[in-house]
């Protein structure tokens, strides 16, 4: 089968393809892509794609759009986000204060069944008009009687009310467990607030169980709620971030009934290894889905004021963060799985908690770091972690769009070290490959936004953090196209748009690289292509 698609501007971010798109205002040639049974045959002047095309060839004509390479998170937790797409919105600004997070609980009591937890998600604290957590009192005001959870937007800690802190075996007077905190009030009493640990822990239970309950085949449906989800912001591939044995259980059933619309590249959590090695389901499954890689957490989060850093917060729940694992210990868990030829990808966050990841892989004394051993987010990775990561070729993968939607908190945080935060600018110019992400559904899964934030680095409250580590917009786009691909050992198939590759593409109204960076955001996606078949179209761009 065979497509040919025209009249479009082709921003391919193939090698050396880039200088002239950046040309404010200046008129591309007519180009076309020709698509043979899934893959890019040929792009170029449509005359000569339209000599390479068979003669009974479709033609999707796109009347000026531009079409780039299928975007790529590579930090993202897609079964959360179909999981969570049921539970209460209770972020800011759709619920600004406590009593419109009771309101919204109430209203998911209504629809939750019985034997599951009410659930919503997504507040920040101090984005609330209270300034705090909301407390186990005022969960127990809107749904008394059946435990319901609020899972904080950086899924690093949530409020339990009376009912689930009993579920959970939480009691007043137990002391904090390894790896997490509790919340107390002033008598010391438990407040309903669960850091870390023991809210990932929860969090997991509660997702096994409800995806035990729906059973195979809805569960699946969660994963194909993600992805006409993540479709529609023209995402074609993620790297799953929190890759468990119920989660890919879902996301292999989605691929056997033909409804994952997405590539899935999965980073399957540290303690979850030996199933997946005693199953025989490491590798690829198929085109669209893969375990390649282990997770690993060594720190907490920066939104929650949880990652760990040299020095103290300046504000709520202060303290230095939390570190998951010492230096040796991790040292042995690295080792351990380069040894086993896993790519080792570590959540880390705080500065201190940076240091021990990279002296973990700094151990491993493998020039060219030739797994793509990873760091996922980095954000207090300052200039002397730079030099270190960029010296033993660390790939990271971060996210911009923090930036809008979370930077304000940091910036409160981290004070006068809030310019070195996320410095995608210098990491770049270090040599470093950065990827692009989201770490939905902590924020928005659109990496238009993401885009936008690189060039901008602008928060919500129009503070900009690090004006010297702003992108060019092509490089910003690059951060979701080729070193994205690169990050997940996918740039062979993906990530630009050549000969050869996989035919996945996006359609958009207008080009990123002509449009006002502050209006990056607002480009609308006409057309999400995944090997060369629509599996989202706001308009018939491809009807017939």
């Amino acid at each position: 089968m065979e497509l040919i698609v025209e009249d479009a501007e082709f921003v391919t971010m193939a090698p050396g393809a880039g200088p002239a798109q950046e040309m404010p205002g200046e008129q591309m040639p007519s180009r076309a892509m020709l698509v043979r049974d899934g893959r890019i045959a040929a792009v170029g002047p449509a005359e000569a794609v339209r000599t390479a095309a068979s003669p009974g060839a479709r033609v999707a004509r796109l009347d000026g759009a531009t079409v780039i390479p299928g975007l790529i998170d590579a930090h993202c937790h897609v079964c959360d986000v179909g999981y969570l797409a049921a539970a209460a919105d209770c972020s800011q600004p759709s619920a600004p204060d406590i009593p419109a997070i009771q309101a919204r609980l109430r209203e998911a009591a209504d629809r939750t069944p019985e034997g599951s937890w009410v659930t919503g998600g997504g507040y920040v604290e101090y984005k609330l008009r209270e300034g705090r957590h909301p407390t186990r009192a005022d969960l127990d005001q809107a749904v008394p009687h059946r435990p319901t959870v609020v899972y904080h937007t950086s899924l690093h800690a949530c409020v339990l009310n009376t009912a689930a802190l009993r579920e959970a075996g939480f009691a007043d007077g137990q002391p904090d467990p390894p790896g997490g905190a509790f919340g107390r009030d002033r008598e010391g009493r438990l407040d309903g607030v669960v850091f870390e640990g023991p809210m990932f822990a929860l969090f997991e239970r509660n997702l096994r169980h409800d995806l035990a309950r729906m059973g195979a085949a809805q569960a699946a449906r969660v994963v194909e709620t993600a992805g006409q989800r993540l479709a529609a912001f023209g995402v074609t591939a993620a790297c799953e971030a929190d890759m468990r044995r119920d989660s890919f259980g879902a996301f292999a059933e989605a691929d056997a009934s033909g409804l994952l619309s997405l590539r899935i590249y999965g980073l399957v959590v540290h303690d979850q290894v030996d199933w997946l090695l005693g199953a025989g389901l490491r590798g690829r499954r198929s085109g669209r889905l893969a375990a390649e890689a282990v997770k690993i957490w060594a720190d907490g989060g920066m939104s929650s004021r949880t990652a760990a850093i040299h020095g103290s917060y300046p504000v709520p729940p202060y303290g230095s963060g939390i570190l998951y694992f010492e230096r040796d210990q991790l040292t042995e868990m690295v080792r351990d799985f380069d040894a086993g030829g896993f790519q080792v990808c570590i959540h880390a966050q705080g500065d201190r908690a940076i240091e021990i990841v990279l002296d973990a892989y700094a151990a491993l004394d493998t020039p060219g770091n030739p797994r793509r051993h990873r760091i996922e987010h980095g954000g207090a990775m300052y200039p002397p972690l730079t030099a270190r990561a960029a010296a033993l070729g660390i790939v990271v993968a971060s996210q911009p769009g923090f930036m809008s939607t979370l930077g304000d908190g940091f910036a409160a945080a981290f004070g006068d070290r809030r310019d070195d935060l996320y410095a995608f600018g210098s990491w770049r110019q270090a040599g470093i490959t950065v990827a692009g992400s989201s770490d939905a559904p902590v924020i928005t899964a659109d990496p238009l936004l993401g885009i936008r934030d690189a060039i901008l680095r602008r928060t919500g409250d129009g503070l900009v953090l690090g004006p010297a580590e702003r992108l060019a917009a092509r490089d910003a786009l690059d951060l979701y196209t080729t070193q994205a691909a690169f990050a997940m050992h996918r740039e062979g198939d993906i990530g630009s748009l050549e000969p050869g590759k996989l035919a996945d593409f996006v359609v958009l109204d207008r080009s990123p690289l002509r449009t006002d960076p502050e209006r990056v955001a607002d480009i609308r996606i006409l057309a999400t292509v995944l090997d060369g078949t629509p599996v989202y179209q706001s308009e018939g761009v491809f009807a017939g």
